[in-house]
């Protein structure tokens, strides 16, 4: 029945209106029971009072002319504002020490700790029975409970990066919201572990279980993760020596062809530039073959990659989004571009087998091929991997007898 002056989308009947409210209500009981169990084992302000300790001794590093102080005492070095700006250097310790260190390691164990017990708890303590004896579906206690954890995980994060957000803008003269990226990107690092937290925790009503299972799968991610950035270095390690191979070839071809179109008294001995020739393209052909071995490689672990959770580079997106890399590779690898410069002035190839994993073209490599990989491939990945293990896990949950 209508209500008459109102039009009849904006008319609710009172068993609508009730519905709505319980809904709510109940939520809000999710909520406080969820925030009671959280405050009760202390962890979630333990982490809290620790990343602020974390973030007050991020103030006490600074750059200046010289190089790099530490709680007040200069390290001189090619690290310096002359070459780095300060802002960019504060902002590649948040992305490159702070975030993958701190909160992609240990505060991510300590919320592992604290979140683990939430569904082992609930559904052999009794706690589960309270709750389904009241008009709540299973589907949303599951998905209330799974959002809460994932939410005092972002609250961590968030106030993390408030506090970083102010040490950057006072010592480094940089008011760079986009600190704030950690907070999304974090959380959703958080949740690509979390969701295998909670399905062993349903699994195996066990927290303990649950915690040292799912750490035993996060290093088998990262083992993964490692194996790939090492194969992709030794890849471009070959690439490039393969690369310096052929241009070397190339050069030395010159020099005889050259040598040939001198008169016949002034030509050098022919033979050596022949002998030369034979041994180069024979290390020529072993380059090649250790390239498209690599290749393979690289790409069998690419495949055993795809449908895991790519933990490290979501975090790592951090770093590509914020900070400028230009400053830092042109401090690190100034010398060494010098050398490079200086033989490129003389036309000779560089040695390939003088070319090792930290040279600053394969490094250049390296990161060109990271970059390739799109921030929507590596979040789309990982999320759909999440989706899976959480409706497997929603799926169990809503069917398991209690």
């Amino acid at each position: 029945m209508t209500t008459p002056g109102l039009p009849a989308a904006l008319d609710l009947s009172n068993a609508e209106v009730s519905a709505s409210a319980r809904i709510i209500t109940q939520t809000k009981a999710l909520i406080v029971d969820a925030y009671r169990e959280v405050n009760s084992k202390k962890l979630f302000w333990i982490t809290l009072i620790l990343s602020m300790v974390v973030v007050a001794a991020f103030a006490f590093v600074g750059i200046n002319e010289r190089g790099v102080w530490l709680f007040g005492k200069t390290i001189p070095g090619i690290w310096n504002t002359s070459v780095i700006p300060a802002d960019q250097f504060y902002k590649w310790i948040f992305t490159n020490i702070a975030i993958p260190w701190w909160l992609g390691i240990f505060a991510t164990i300590l919320a592992l700790v604290s979140a683990c017990s939430v569904f082992p708890d609930l559904i052999t303590g009794g706690s589960v029975d309270l709750y389904l004896a009241k008009p709540v579906s299973r589907a949303r206690l599951f998905l209330t409970k799974y959002l809460l954890g994932l939410t005092f995980a972002a609250l961590q994060v968030a106030a993390f990066a408030f506090a970083s957000f102010l040490v950057i803008g006072f010592r480094g003269g940089s008011w760079e919201w986009g600190i704030f990226l950690a907070v999304p990107l974090v959380t959703l690092f958080f949740s690509y572990l979390y969701c295998v937290c909670v399905l062993l925790g349903i699994l195996t009503r066990s927290s303990l279980a649950a915690l040292l299972i799912t750490i035993l799968f996060w290093g088998a991610v990262f083992a993964v993760n490692a194996t790939d950035g090492i194969l992709l270095t030794f890849k471009a390690l070959a690439e490039e020596r393969l690369e310096n191979q052929t241009n070397l070839i190339e050069y030395n071809q010159g020099m005889l062809d050259r040598n040939n179109a001198m008169p016949a008294t002034q030509r050098s001995n022919a033979s050596e530039f022949e002998r030369q020739k034979e041994v180069q393209l024979r290390r020529l052909a072993e380059l090649q073959d250790d390239a498209g071995d690599l290749r393979w490689w690289h790409g069998l672990v690419g495949w055993v990659k795809a449908p895991l959770p790519k933990t490290g580079e979501t975090v790592a997106l951090m770093d590509r989004w914020l900070v400028d890399p230009t400053p830092f590779d042109e401090a690190m690898a100034a010398g060494e571009k010098q050398r490079d410069d200086r033989r490129a002035a003389r036309g000779r190839p560089r040695d390939p087998d003088r070319i090792d994993p930290g040279d600053v073209a394969v490094q250049e490599r390296v990161t060109s091929e990271i970059s390739a990989r799109g921030a929507a491939k590596i979040i789309g990945s990982s999320l759909a991997f999440e989706a899976v293990i959480v409706f497997l896990a929603g799926w169990i949950f809503c069917r398991r007898d209690y």
